[in-house]
């Protein structure tokens, strides 16, 4: 509490500040027109930061995962190799377990509360991300999947359980193929 206090002080006495010359150093600094120059620059940076912090979360859990083009990690946990591999269009129920990329991994989503996972393999609103790994696996296979922000849930989140930019664990097993 009492660090909070000092925060809100400080913050009182920087804001109060009556200097003109500091006031419109402000303006000019801080609302400063975003146009698709300054817009892909910070998409930019905010990419290599989550690079950087999926690296660093594989090392610290001695994760070996492979990476696809767009971002994606993937571990294939267990492969049924001669099982039914999904084409566009397939039928797929699987089961999952979403979690948050965060020091207490918080759980988001579950098979097991929420119901199986079915949806078409690229012709349904399911994360892109999801997409990709699923035609990676066969029915039967399961895989833990790290997925960066851009091919998970985006730049806004879900507006439930995951918060905007959120790098999303997903833990899945493909039970079905048709």
């Amino acid at each position: 509490m009492f660090r909070i206090t000092i925060l809100l002080i400080i913050f009182i006495i920087f804001s109060c500040n009556t200097n003109s010359e500091s006031s419109s150093d402000f303006k000019s600094s801080s609302f400063q027109k975003m146009d698709s120059k300054k817009s892909i620059e910070m998409n930019k940076n905010w990419l290599k930061d989550e690079i950087f912090k999926i690296d660093q979360y594989c090392l610290r859990h001695g994760l070996e995962m492979k990476i696809s083009k767009s971002g994606m990690r993937y571990n294939i946990l267990y492969s049924n190799k001669n099982s039914l591999k999904p084409k566009i269009g397939s039928e797929i129920t699987m089961s999952y377990d979403i979690r948050l990329m965060d020091a207490k991994q918080t759980r988001c989503y579950h098979s097991d509360s929420n119901g199986l996972a079915k949806f078409k393999l690229e012709q349904s609103l399911i994360e892109s991300g999801i997409n990709e790994v699923v035609s990676y696996l066969s029915k039967g296979d399961s895989a833990l999947v790290i997925l960066p922000h851009h091919i998970a849930h985006g730049v806004t989140g879900d507006s439930k359980k995951i918060p905007p930019l959120s790098t999303v664990l997903y833990f899945i097993k493909i039970l079905d193929v048709k």
